[in-house]
């Protein structure tokens, strides 16, 4: 058991005990970032949106629970999430449970986003290229979320900061899809930035997602395939 001040060195055998926490991970970010279009349909789907954020708190918990360093950012970020979430559930229509909402979901992602980086700059001795890639695909997924939740929160605190011509007011479902088409540079150009905030604030997600492909996952797949962790020894 691990004491309060103790330091955990991940090692390859822990990254594929976590393998099948980063697959609940992986699904739970894909219904999450791109199956918010059900919240439209009416409360009952976005409660069932919303309950589909205990896959995030169970993995933040198993996760926090292998590193005491990680333990209280992610646990307190969790329970922030479900007092947020449960507030909108009920106060749909609220914008301060909106705001609480949002705010809660930001926090606990980049608390992930941060934990995972960790595993992406020093990975343990002898990982393998599949959970790499795990951790890589869940971190970028988590950058779209928390750009489209700090840009959810700019247009609550400052209406018109960000415009659809085509949709009238712009809503948190809205500005995520906007930040995955950002962070992908896809520039469809239906959601733009007006004020200079927000255009600095996509800016930047823009820079960061090419940076991210080109430096991170580029390197994962060009160097970490060929590394001896992923061969076999033909000669045995």
């Amino acid at each position: 058991m691990l004491t309060a001040g103790a330091h955990h060195e991940e090692t390859a055998e822990d990254e594929a005990a976590h393998r099948p926490m980063m697959w609940l991970l992986l699904v739970t970010l894909v219904v999450l970032q791109f199956g918010y279009p059900v919240t439209y349909e009416g409360t009952g789907w976005t409660l069932a949106y919303l309950l589909t954020y205990v896959g995030i708190v169970v993995f933040s918990v198993r996760r926090a629970n292998t590193d005491r360093r990680r333990y209280w950012p992610l646990l307190v970020a969790s329970a922030g999430l479900v007092v947020g979430t449960t507030w909108y559930a009920f106060q749909q229509q609220d914008d301060t449970a909106e705001a609480a909402m949002l705010a809660s979901m930001g926090v606990l992602q980049l608390a992930l986003v941060v934990t995972l980086a960790r595993s992406l700059v020093s990975p343990p001795r002898g990982a393998r290229t599949i959970d790499l890639l795990l951790v890589a695909v869940c971190t970028y997924l988590l950058l779209g979320g928390v750009f489209g939740v700090v840009s959810g929160l700019m247009e609550l605190g400052s209406p018109g900061s960000f415009a659809d011509p085509n949709a009238g007011a712009l809503t948190w479902q809205g500005l995520l899809y906007g930040s995955y088409v950002t962070l992908a540079t896809l520039g469809f150009g239906d959601i733009v930035p007006v004020s200079p905030w927000a255009r600095s604030l996509w800016s930047f997600e823009a820079v960061l997602g090419t940076l991210f492909v080109a430096v991170v996952i580029a390197r994962l797949v060009g160097v970490a395939g060929f590394a001896p962790r992923d061969t076999r020894d033909d000669g045995a």
